[in-house]
């Protein structure tokens, strides 16, 4: 685990980097950027393919709070962005979307019944950890556009 220090911290939790820009300047997409006014926050930021030709994507997951400050690695194959945007449309009080499921880092993000998520994030051989977030109203939108984004600057893997 290494610490993170303000890596994209300029970034709103509505905004969303247009897939030129991303790859040009930085050759990042967030998937995800949910970010709070008590300084919580939970980035999954896809930086390309784990390796050349590869068929998935490598991703740092950025967790911070009060308690915690971490950058882990997660993998994406072609059906996690599949599965993460069904998960996110139908989320709801009660309901769960994750990255990540049975292999290495799990992300999970369960939504509470004010519509505040609960954070979870588990790497088996680092961090458990959970922090709770309120995110944006659009949210969820914005988030089913960062899957999009990651299709348009690796349609090749997506």
């Amino acid at each position: 685990m290494s610490a993170v220090s303000g890596a994209g911290a300029g970034v709103g939790a509505g905004a969303v980097v247009s897939a030129a820009a991303a790859a040009a300047s930085v050759g990042a997409v967030d998937l995800v950027h949910l970010a709070d006014e008590r300084g919580n926050r939970c980035v999954v930021r896809v930086t390309g393919p784990s390796r050349p030709g590869s068929h998935n994507l490598r991703a740092d997951v950025l967790v911070s709070a009060s308690w915690v400050d971490a950058r882990l690695d997660v993998y994406l194959f072609p059906g996690d962005l599949d599965l993460w945007q069904a998960a996110l449309l139908g989320l709801g009080p009660g309901r769960e979307a994750r990255i990540g499921h049975d292999r290495g880092l799990n992300l999970v993000l369960h939504m509470i019944e004010d519509h505040s998520l609960a954070v979870t994030v588990h790497d088996p051989d680092r961090l458990t950890t959970a922090l709770a977030i309120r995110p944006a109203e659009d949210w969820i939108e914005d988030h089913c556009r960062r899957a999009e984004e990651v299709r348009r600057v690796w349609p090749q893997i997506c």
